[in-house]
C-alpha cells in the first residue's frame, strides 16, 4: 500500500532522514516509534506530500507522491500532532468545509458527515464552536477530518498526546475499528503504545530506521540486547565499520559526528560485555 525507499531529508547541514525505507502493508496498523527528534513527524510530512524529500521516493497505492500528487494524496486522510482546526467555526460547520476542500459530492456530503460524527463520538458536539471543546473533543475532530472522503490510509501524529487516560483507551478503541477498513500508520514516542495496537513496529532514531518487527518479536529482541554509548575523537568513516566487526555487537548507529567528535551508539547481546573489546579496539585504532 505504501513504499518508502532511501528517503533523505536535509535541513541545511543537518540530516532529518537517512536513507529511511520501509513499507506498509494494506490493513495493518502500522506503528512508528522513536524519540522525540528521531525524525517521524518529518517522514510522515514527506509521505503526506506536506514537504519534499532531499531524495528518495514515496508510493501510495502505486502512485508516485511528487509526480502524482494529486491521485496519491486524495488517498490519505492526515491528522497532525496539532489539529489543522479553524476554532471559529463550529464541528459541523468545519466539517462541511473539510469536505467541500475534499471534494465529497454533495449528494453524499451530510450523509458520511454525520456517520462519522457519530463513528467519533462527536454527534452531540456538532453545534458547538471548536474553541469552546476540551483537548479530548478537538483530538476527535481532528480525526473526524482526516476519515471525511473515506480515504484508504490513514495517518496519525501522536494521536494520543495529552489525553486523559480514559480518552487514550477510546483512541485506541477506535483505531482498531478504522483498521477495519483503513491502512493506518501511527507514531508515538511511547512503546506501550504502540504495543497496545500496532501489527508491526518501525523503530527509528537520528533519522535512521534502526528496527522493523512486530511487537512481540522487538520485545524479544530487545530483552536480549544492551545499549552502549561511546564519543570519540575523530570522524573517520571507518570507525564504524571496526565497531560492527566486535564479536558481540549486532549495530552500531551514529548518534552525530561534529567538531571532530563522533558519538556511536552499539546494540550488544545483553549476556556480553563488549566494553574491553571497544576499548582495545579504539586504543588500537587511535
Amino acid at each position: 500500500m505504501i513504499e518508502i525507499k532511501d528517503l533523505c531529508k536535509l535541513y541545511g547541514d543537518k540530516k532529518a532522514l537517512n536513507r529511511v525505507t520501509f513499507d506498509v502493508r494494506e490493513g495493518e496498523i502500522l506503528g512508528f516509534l522513536g524519540p522525540n527528534g528521531a525524525g517521524k513527524t518529518t517522514t510522515m510530512n514527506i509521505i503526506t506530500g506536506f514537504v519534499s524529500a532531499t531524495s528518495g521516493k514515496v508510493m501510495i497505492d502505486g502512485h508516485d507522491i511528487l509526480e502524482e500528487p494529486s491521485l496519491a494524496k486524495k488517498l490519505i486522510g492526515y491528522l497532525p500532532e496539532q489539529p489543522p482546526l479553524y476554532l471559529d467555526m463550529t464541528v459541523l460547520e468545519y466539517l462541511r468545509f473539510i469536505s467541500d476542500l475534499k471534494k465529497v459530492p454533495r449528494s453524499i456530503r451530510e450523509k458520511q458527515i454525520h456517520e462519522i460524527m457519530s463513528l467519533v463520538k462527536l454527534s452531540d458536539a456538532s453545534k458547538r464552536m471548536i474553541h469552546n471543546l476540551s483537548k479530548g473533543y478537538r483530538q476527535r475532530v481532528g480525526l473526524a477530518q482526516a476519515l471525511i472522503g473515506k480515504p484508504k490510509i490513514l495517518i496519525f501524529d501522536e494521536p494520543t498526546v495529552g489525553l486523559d487516560p480514559k480518552q487514550i483507551i477510546e483512541i485506541r478503541m477506535l483505531l482498531k475499528l478504522l483498521s477495519k477498513e483503513h491502512t493506518i500508520i501511527m507514531s508515538s514516542h511511547i512503546i506501550s503504545e504502540i504495543q497496545a495496537i500496532c501489527d508491526r513496529v518501525v523503530i527509528i532514531n537520528a533519522g535512521r530506521i534502526v528496527a522493523i518487527d512486530t511487537p512481540v518479536e522487538l520485545s524479544k529482541r530487545l530483552s536480549d540486547q544492551s545499549k552502549l554509548s561511546i564519543m570519540l575523537g575523530s570522524t573517520d568513516n571507518d570507525i564504524e565499520q571496526a565497531l560492527r566487526s566486535v564479536s558481540g555487537v549486532s549495530n552500531v548507529i551514529m548518534l552525530r559526528s561534529d567538531n571532530g567528535i563522533s558519538q556511536f551508539e552499539l546494540t550488544a547481546d545483553s549476556k556480553l560485555d563488549v566494553r574491553r573489546d571497544v576499548f582495545f579496539l579504539m586504543a588500537k585504532n587511535s
